[in-house]
């Protein structure tokens, strides 16, 4: 998006939706600095640096003064990005039904050692080991599109365990190294009473252990489609046979295993892109599902999607009853989500953030998703002269 700066019209549904979404800020001067980033991050040309939105607020040295106006509010200032967040998750499910919640992890490349949570991580999409912040996500996601309502941060011990790195980030105390699927389910129960009930789908980045993560979703009645690796043990109910004494015996394989690869009958016909078939689950994570139980062990699905043409084939555990048509949708809303984290990227600032601390990379995220949010219907940007929502300090 080659951002410019916004109309009359568009700068005063800024200002309207800033008043929604950052109501609960006591102070006028915080609620001006959050109209005039969320202005910055939709309407800053390039990278949605300090200086390059204080460029779009204001020029000369106004724009000097506006650069440190929003570097106080944004990383020195205390407050809240929780209610924020909530109002966001409310205005994201209101305008059309919602498909399912989604979750990814944002993967955010850094140079330095100082950016709060920067660790090295494999990423599987790059192919190598980065530099970077690693953010679960989650997204409410419709027939349209899928909307960010919360993040959070991983941090491992180098992090957590270090009193000085603690107190420069101002990391809360208490705060522990937990991983990916953990923080997805203090989302899930942060907005649980904001959301309607739908499946959360759930890709590869999230399922560091799926099939706990299964069991405590379970645990919550909320449904779930969850991506796990071609090298996940399952038990294939079709092929349970009967061993001494009468016990049921279950042979464990891999998910990768269940769905050779093979060859259509017809010469040039296309692979089916989605297959599924019925499976348990190894040892005692078998939380009670909603697809039945064989011997007292709750049915889940295996589904294998994709794999030649289509590109890598990727598998999903799920305790839905779902055919391949229910599950499709499902399956396009976790694409949509990745397609909204890389317009987070390209478009509205997620990979900009230059501040070092916890609450800062808090309050840009929740910035971040708000211009996301607002963005997809915002009127033309056609206005040249200094934005009246600078120089309006109510």
């Amino acid at each position: 998006m080659d951002a410019q700066p916004l109309s009359p019209a568009g700068e005063a549904e800024v200002s309207r939706f800033a008043e929604q979404v950052f109501a609960h800020l006591t102070r006028i001067d915080q609620r001006r600095w959050a109209r005039a980033y969320l202005y910055g991050l939709l309407a800053a040309p390039g990278r949605k640096t300090l200086s390059n939105m204080a460029a779009s607020l204001a020029t000369g040295p106004a724009a000097a003064t506006a650069s440190l106006s929003l570097q106080q509010f944004v990383n020195g200032s205390p407050w809240d990005w929780r209610p924020a967040r909530r109002v966001l998750a409310r205005r994201a499910a209101a305008g059309r039904p919602v498909r399912a919640w989604t979750a990814t992890l944002a993967v955010i490349p850094k140079r330095g050692d100082q950016a709060v949570g920067v660790h090295r991580r494999f990423v599987q999409e790059a192919g190598r080991t980065v530099k970077c912040q690693a953010a679960p996500g989650l997204f409410v996601a419709t027939d349209r599109d899928a909307v960010p309502v919360d993040w959070s941060l991983l941090l491992d011990p180098g992090w957590t365990d270090d009193p000085q790195r603690r107190a420069r980030a101002r990391i809360p105390d208490g705060l522990a190294p937990y991983a990916a699927g953990e923080l997805l389910l203090g989302m899930v129960d942060r907005l649980a009473g904001v959301l309607p009930v739908a499946p959360l789908v759930a890709d590869l980045g999230v399922a560091d252990e799926p099939l706990r993560l299964a069991g405590a979703l379970a645990r919550r009645s909320v449904p779930y489609l969850l991506e796990v690796r071609g090298g996940q043990a399952v038990r294939p109910v079709l092929q349970a046979t009967t061993g001494r004494h009468g016990r049921v015996r279950q042979s464990t394989v891999t998910a990768e295993a269940l769905f050779p690869q093979r060859r259509p009958r017809t010469p040039g016909a296309p692979r089916p892109v989605l297959r599924g078939t019925p499976v348990l689950l190894p040892g005692p994570a078998g939380a009670p599902g909603a697809a039945g139980t064989r011997h007292g062990s709750p049915v889940h699905r295996l589904w294998a999607h994709g794999g030649g043409p289509e590109g890598p084939r990727r598998y999903w555990l799920t305790d839905l009853a779902e055919d391949a048509p229910g599950v499709l949708p499902l399956l396009n809303a976790a694409g949509a989500t990745r397609n909204t984290v890389d317009r987070l990227g390209s478009d509205f600032g997620l990979l900009d953030f230059s501040g070092r601390s916890f609450t800062g990379w808090h309050h840009h995220m929740t910035l971040v998703s708000a211009a996301f949010a607002l963005g997809r219907d915002l009127p033309g940007r056609t206005r040249e002269s200094t934005p009246e929502i600078l120089r309006n300090s109510a």
